[in-house]
């Protein structure tokens, strides 16, 4: 029988870190906790609990200072708001492609996009996203899910559950084009994840039975079965070699294996050797992707780990045991000693007596086996390269801030550098307006945060993002404004937008929004008829929200009342001319003075009998009136036409 093991089955890059955090985090703080399954395998979840890992479902268990480790799938923005405020101490294991789907969400929704998320509503990772837009996302599992285009949106985002169907993924996206003028497609479904199901479909066609192993509540394995089953009928789906039925197999000469991103290599290699120890007849003749490895492969690199030889390309550890100003000499428990030269010490150009102390133990790599004088000789280089790498990843996962230089600008972002590292600012992280010059940024130095770091080779490149840091420096500005702002002020500000309801006018370091009610004393109907963006106008504060962040004012206020403007000069009996501006069942609204209107009821338009009040006047008629009644409380003005002469 032959054997064919999928070149991408198992564990994927954001399911090895989250497992590697993990066991990181419990070798460090003891006992640790995942906030739901850290990846959907019973066995890996299993496996972790014995070594202290254990599971919490639910954020009312969470205990003040117990460490909680974020699953691979994410988590929404809420319960991790929430995590933090039980005084838990948070280990991210989120997915990086899957922090990165977070990031478009939580950004595009506030730009008012609204988010169309294609995946499974049931899934975490689905769910983790949609609460960075608020939990407002729309969620889309098949076609039939779409919306109809009579559901006009203004603008949308779409992205897709990491281990989305391909094929399904491109039919969603042709239904969607017509829902809106502006839509934005990020295609985030992970590069792993569709290589997998590629690699399982043409498998599948060539097999006559189909193994896919993984457990059964990951949803990237479910789709390998449903693309597999699509080629092979003989398709069997597995959560570990105990499931396993031989009897599938019974004629099968050709058998194919592939795997959810979920399962572990150990799990692959198990259901291997079953087929192998039940298969009398196999040939032996397998085909398999370096992960699952036989044991006598095992029991060699075994062998070879516990040989106390090096050879050139090695990497050992030394102690220190000489320093001069050119050498480094090192105890490496070899037959002879090794040496550092000052050239291979490091990239930089150092004082080696500074920077090596006798006793201390380097990790260094063999170069050469012989310096002509029985020496071999070492290098820092090459590992210091390496170290200075694993520093970025640390960076990266404390959330430290760097210094990168502008070099260029690009179709899509700012191109840096960091330390002769390439770095890669996307303007959607930059903080820059989409109305300033990017050039000007050219040569400047800014404050970053890694959030990915790009292994090509034996070189890396970092992506970077200002985003954060700009978020946390507003956030010190609105804190420090809202503290020192009070109801009463008066503040000189440029009106920002306007909306239907109101408008935005910045004051500095935080927007004041005016109702509509509080543009003007007048009616308004059209705001941008009173005010419009650009302005600059006097707002008096009416109100602070220091827990939602949010400052309300007025503008018709920073000036008297018309109201009680009017009633220092005019007073009952008093007659006055107005205008006639709006009509009303039970007579006609006339204006005494800017944002001060009273009414003549009908009865007393005319001494004869009115059955409409546009019989007597019309809009925009001058008319006296006589003052019949001031209601100072509700502001209220009585009039009379009929008793003027």
């Amino acid at each position: 029988m032959k054997i064919i093991v999928s070149k991408n089955a198992g564990f994927c890059f954001g399911v090895q870190k989250a497992i590697e955090k993990a066991n990181t985090a419990a070798k460090d703080h003891g006992k640790v906790f995942t906030l739901g399954p850290i990846i959907h395998n019973e066995q890996v979840v299993k496996d972790l609990k014995s070594k202290s890992i254990d599971v919490i479902n639910d954020i009312d268990e969470i205990k003040n200072g117990d460490k909680i480790i974020i699953r691979s799938h994410g988590i929404s923005k809420e319960i991790y708001d929430a995590t933090i405020q039980k005084g838990a101490q948070i280990i991210d294991a989120t997915c990086p492609y899957v922090k990165y789907i977070h990031n478009i969400v939580n950004d595009k929704h506030k730009q008012g996009y609204r988010i169309f998320i294609i995946g499974d509503a049931s899934h975490p990772e689905v769910q983790g996203i949609n609460g960075w837009c608020e939990n407002k996302g729309i969620i889309i599992n098949g076609e039939e899910d779409i919306p109809s285009v009579e559901e006009k949106y203004g603008k949308i985002c779409v992205v897709a559950q990491t281990t989305f169907n391909q094929s399904k993924w491109n039919s969603i996206i042709c239904g969607l084009l017509n829902l809106a003028k502006e839509i934005l497609i990020f295609n985030t479904i992970c590069s792993a994840t569709e290589l997998r199901q590629k690699e399982a479909f043409e498998l599948s066609k060539q097999v006559e039975a189909m193994i896919v192993v993984g457990g059964k509540n990951s949803s990237n394995t479910r789709k390998l079965f449903e693309i597999c089953s699509k080629n092979c009928k003989n398709t069997i789906f597995i959560e570990n070699s105990q499931e396993l039925n031989l009897d599938c197999l019974i004629g099968v000469d050709k058998v194919g294996i592939t795997a959810g991103a979920s399962t572990p290599d150990y799990v692959i290699k198990e259901v291997i050797k079953k087929i192998e120890k039940g298969n009398t007849k196999s040939e032996g003749n397998f085909e398999m992707n370096d992960m699952v490895k036989n044991d006598v492969q095992q029991e060699f690199e075994e062998y070879l780990r516990g040989y106390s030889d090096i050879q050139v390309g090695n990497v050992v550890e030394g102690k220190v045991v000489h320093v001069t100003d050119k050498e480094v000499f090192l105890d490496i428990r070899y037959k002879a000693d090794g040496v550092i030269p000052l050239e291979e010490t490091s990239h930089d150009v150092i004082n080696l007596k500074e920077n090596f102390k006798v006793d201390d133990v380097v990790k260094v790599e063999v170069i050469s086996m012989n310096d002509g004088e029985g020496n071999v000789v070492l290098s820092r280089k090459a590992l210091e390269k390496e170290e200075f790498y694993d520093r970025l990843r640390d960076y990266k996962d404390s959330g430290k801030v760097i210094e990168v230089s502008v070099n260029a600008v690009n179709n899509g972002g700012f191109s840096c550098q960091y330390n002769g590292i390439r770095a890669f600012l996307p303007f959607s992280l930059s903080g820059v307006r989409k109305e300033d010059d990017a050039n000007t940024y050219i040569g400047k130095r800014l404050n970053v945060k890694i959030i990915e770091v790009k292994e090509k080779r034996d070189e890396v490149e970092l992506l970077v993002s200002r985003k954060e840091i700009l978020q946390e420096e507003r956030e010190t500005k609105e804190k420090m404004f809202l503290d020192k702002v009070e109801p009463g002020q008066v503040l000189n500000g440029i009106v920002k937008s306007v909306i239907g309801s109101g408008a935005f006018v910045n004051v500095g370091d935080m927007d004041v929004f005016v109702p509509i009610s509080e543009i003007s004393w007048k009616r308004v109907n059209k705001i941008e008829d009173f005010i419009k963006p650009g302005q600059r106008v006097d707002v008096l504060i009416i109100n602070k929200n220091e827990e939602l962040k949010r400052i309300s004012g007025s503008i018709k206020r920073t000036g008297k009342e018309p109201f009680e403007d009017f009633i220092e000069k005019y007073k009952v009996d008093d007659i006055v001319e107005g205008k006639v501006v709006r009509y009303a069942e039970f007579g006609v609204f006339v204006e005494l003075n800017d944002g001060v209107d009273g009414l003549i009821h009908i009865s007393n338009l005319a001494d004869r009998r009115v059955n409409r009040p546009q019989e007597v006047v019309k809009i925009g008629q001058k008319v006296r009136v006589k003052i019949l009644s001031i209601d100072i409380e509700n502001k209220r003005i009585g009039l009379s036409l009929k008793d003027v002469d």
